[in-house]
């Protein structure tokens, strides 16, 4: 193990795990899922053609990260 493994899981945790536990518990508004939903307007009832603009923008976004972390493309 590294040195940077633990730094990351740490990451994780604290700035990830911490915020999304007291949000669950306290107001589920303001857990990341309902925060990516306010962004691409899925509660809003925006036009179709804004939601697939942002939909494409999301899927261009996870297939990169998908590709740098499973495969290490794009270093």
């Amino acid at each position: 193990m590294t040195g940077w493994q633990p730094y990351w899981l740490a990451w994780r945790v604290v700035f990830f795990g911490t915020p999304e536990t007291y949000a669950l518990f306290t107001n589920t508004q303001h857990r990341l899922s309902w925060t990516i939903w306010a962004w691409f307007g899925v509660r809003q009832g925006v036009p179709v053609w804004q939601r697939s603009v942002m939909h494409l923008l999301l899927l261009a976004v996870l297939v990169r990260l998908l590709g740098h972390l499973t495969f290490g493309i794009w270093r």
